[in-house]
This record gives structure tokens, C-alpha cells and sequence, in this order.
């Protein structure tokens, strides 16, 4: 069997644009937080995000193959308070799309400590 790789630069909605349907293994993303790296890509404010994610996020399900992976990276954050809610808007979203939400991972990375 052969394995095959390819990395594209570019913006991830036209890149994807030119794959065919069905022919992706594994997309792993870890897009911008809502409101995080302003200065880097304009930062997505909360009430924004799932409108900006969902056109990527159907491209990568065309592409995707019926048994291929997808592993998304993000996380909440906390508005005067509270937890915002536009991670679980973007998962109910993505469902209504046609993906199916199976897992969830949570990782804690301790900060290390100099003496």
C-alpha cells in the first residue's frame, strides 16, 4: 500500500476547494480561537465564529473520505464570567452539516516551573 502526503499553504477554504471529493484520510486543524492572536489573524469574536467556521468545515467534510478522521483543536473561553458557548454552537452546527461528534479529548498541559 502506498502512503501518500501532501501539505498545502494557503487558505484552507481555497486549497480545499481544489482536492477532489472523498479523498482525504486525515484532516487535523487547530484553528484560531474565538478573540485569540488578534494581530495575527484578525481575531473571530464568539458571536462570530461558527459563522466563519462552517464554510470550512464543509469543504472539509467533502473532501473527507467516509472512513477517514478529522481531529479539531480548540477550546472555550470565558466572557465576563462565563463560559462562552460558541464551541458547542460550532459542534451543533457542524452535526446539522453531517459530521458525527464521537469523541472528546482534553489535555492539560502543567506549566513548568523554573527555579
Amino acid at each position: 500500500m502506498e502512503i501518500k502526503h501532501e501539505l498545502f499553504l494557503g487558505d484552507c477554504e481555497e486549497e480545499l476547494k481544489k482536492l477532489p471529493d472523498n479523498s482525504v484520510d486525515l484532516i487535523f486543524t487547530s484553528p484560531p480561537y474565538a478573540d485569540q492572536r488578534k494581530n495575527t489573524y484578525g481575531g473571530i469574536h464568539p458571536d462570530n465564529y461558527v459563522e466563519w467556521f462552517l464554510p470550512k468545515s464543509e469543504q472539509m467534510l467533502r473532501v473527507l473520505k467516509p472512513t477517514g478522521t478529522f481531529v479539531l483543536n480548540i477550546k472555550e473561553k470565558v466572557v465576563n464570567g462565563e463560559r462562552s458557548t460558541y464551541v458547542l454552537e460550532l459542534i451543533l452546527s457542524m452535526r446539522k452539516q453531517g459530521w458525527l461528534w464521537t469523541e472528546e479529548f482534553i489535555w492539560h498541559k502543567k506549566k513548568l516551573l523554573s527555579w
